[in-house]
């Protein structure tokens, strides 16, 4: 019998993690703000990191690669959370995990602008089709806060992308685990505005919310985020990792399910499987080699 590689359990861990943070930000917006909830779970990641990198005593980082991790906080953590958490209140987890997954064609198309990485025609083809696929999500609710939740869900997706490319240029001499705990101290110091208002919430909050949201601070985010960095560490491709991201609305749609006890509409299945279909493509055929 093959033995499965490691880096399948780091890697699946990872999108599961992932995948029920769609969830459970639906939970916890019954009670926290966008702002809010945005700071205590970047609080909580940042904690958690910090005491990573003290018991792994890495190295300060220069002090001219502050902005950089000033723009990666602000974009894949600070403002990412912030549009996230918005468009968590009006849409399903499902839904909003498809959204979530055009980020990669997303980051294709920035990529082609700032760095002359070029796609083929059917590269073209399977983004026109994903963005075809999000506006066959619209009708699936037919309320204006549902089309609200979908911009903002697609801010969201923009704002990781951007996230993404900058990651490329932090990458290069610099260690995953510094770069990612250094954008959620700068993303935490970004939202502290936010801090009073968590403040109050926390103290007004039942324990199962409270709960709710140490939990999204600690395991979607810093945790997950550690596994993958791990599972990429791992493997001896880097396909053989993200593949894994496809799992992540199928198992956003059972815990939507097993958790909130809510199925998605026709539009959703409709729309998804257009926007997953598109991502197969461009992976297959979408860049030139």
């Amino acid at each position: 019998m093959k033995r499965i590689h490691p880096a399948h359990y780091y890697a699946l861990a990872t999108v599961l993690l992932w995948s029920s943070a769609y969830v459970f930000t639906k939970v916890a917006r019954e009670h926290f703000t966008a702002a809010s909830l945005g700071f205590l779970r970047c609080g909580v990641a940042a904690a958690v990191l910090a005491a990573v990198l003290a018991g792994k005593k890495a190295p300060r980082p220069k002090s001219a690669d502050l902005p950089w991790f000033i723009l990666s906080g602000a974009s894949g953590f600070a403002l990412y959370l912030l549009a996230f958490n918005h468009a968590s209140a009006w849409l399903n987890p499902t839904t909003g995990c498809l959204i979530i997954s055009t980020a990669p064609l997303i980051t294709a198309l920035l990529a082609s602008r700032f760095f002359g990485e070029g796609l083929t025609a059917a590269g073209w083809g399977a983004l026109v089709s994903a963005f075809g696929g999000v506006a066959l999500l619209l009708p699936g609710e037919g309320a204006v806060t549902f089309t609200r939740g979908v911009l903002w869900m697609l801010l969201a997706s923009l704002l990781i992308s951007l996230y993404n490319i900058i990651q490329r240029k932090l990458a290069a001499g610099r260690d995953t685990l510094t770069v990612t705990a250094y954008s959620f101290f700068a993303a935490t110091l970004l939202l502290s505005w936010g801090a009073p208002e968590a403040v109050y919430e926390c103290r007004a909050a039942s324990p199962g919310y409270l709960a709710v949201a140490l939990y999204l601070g600690v395991f979607p985010s810093a945790l997950a985020y550690l596994l993958w960095a791990k599972a990429l560490a791992l493997a001896s491709r880097t396909s053989a990792v993200t593949n894994h991201m496809y799992l992540t609305p199928l198992l956003s749609l059972i815990l939507e399910y097993l958790i909130l006890a809510g199925t998605p509409g026709l539009g959703t299945y409709l729309g998804g499987g257009l926007i997953l279909g598109s991502l197969v493509l461009f992976n297959l055929k979408g860049r030139r080699n």
